[in-house]
Formats: C-alpha cells, sequence, structure tokens
C-alpha cells in the first residue's frame, strides 16, 4: 500500500497520522474543555473567569495532545549527517552560477560576511569557484557578436 504525504507548515506529514492526531485532539480537547467550564460554572468563580479557565484547560489538553500525538507517530524520515565532499559544493556552485550568474570574488565580501563565509568553511570553496571562472573567461575567446553589441 502506498502512503500518501502531505506537505504542511514545511513538513512533510503522513496524511492518516495527521487526521487520527486531529481526531485525537479534537476527542481530548473539547471534552476537557466542556467540562472544565461545566465544573467551574459549579464553582463561585464568576462566569467570565469560569470561561477563561476553562480555556486554559482546553488549551493544556491541546498542548497534551500534541505531545501524545508526537510519540505515538514518530517522524518517518531519517537524517543523516555526512561532510560534503567539495565535489557535491562545486557542482552546487556550478548549478547557482548557470541560474544567477558569477558568485564573484569572495575577498570582496564585507569583513563580518567575510568572517563568517571562513567559520563555514566556505571560503576555499568560493576562491576556487572564483578562480576557476576567472581562469574561463581569460581562455575564452571573443565573440565579435558580442562586441557589435556593445560598440551600438
Amino acid at each position: 500500500m502506498k502512503r500518501s504525504y502531505l506537505e504542511v507548515w514545511g513538513d512533510t506529514v503522513d496524511g492518516r497520522h495527521l487526521l487520527l492526531s486531529i481526531l485525537l485532539g479534537v476527542g481530548l480537547a473539547t471534552p476537557a474543555y466542556l467540562l472544565a467550564a461545566w465544573g467551574f460554572s459549579q464553582t463561585d468563580v464568576e462566569p467570565a473567569l469560569a470561561k477563561s479557565y476553562a480555556l486554559l484547560v482546553g488549551l493544556g489538553a491541546c498542548v497534551l495532545t500534541g505531545v501524545l500525538a508526537a510519540r505515538i507517530f514518530p517522524p518517518k524520515r531519517v537524517l543523516v549527517d555526512a561532510a560534503a565532499d567539495a565535489g557535491s559544493r562545486e557542482e552546487a556552485m556550478d548549478a547557482i552560477e548557470a541560474e544567477y550568474g558569477p558568485l564573484g570574488d569572495p575577498d570582496e565580501l564585507p569583513a563580518a560576511v567575510l568572517r563568517e563565509v571562513q567559520e563555514l568553511g566556505l571560503y576555499e570553496d568560493l576562491a576556487r569557484q572564483h578562480a576557476k571562472r576567472a581562469a574561463r573567461e581569460a581562455a575564452a575567446p571573443a565573440d565579435p557578436r558580442s562586441e557589435q553589441e556593445a560598440n551600438r
């Protein structure tokens, strides 16, 4: 049987588990609120304050339901923490340059940004990418059509 996954708030979830979690929330939070509203109405508490307390009980039941749903339906994904090799970064930078244009010289970045790039370990990759693009541009013959268009 194929699972149906939905995207909710930027996360991928199993549709059946989402429905069961919602039903669990309605099944626990609504009776908790109604029972609390009835219970507080039987006391000497002001009616407006009794409703507020009942809402707090209902919200607490919602939080409890969220914890229960998280325990009953654990995440299905497996995150793998692996070091990225230089080849995959190079491919990613090539794809970014193809779509958005040159990344530029990392030495021209503002000092704070340059420090952050160095802390992330991306400086060498950006410098290598910049040198590769500069070498490509130097080796490429000048296109006579582009020179003619520039002179217009």
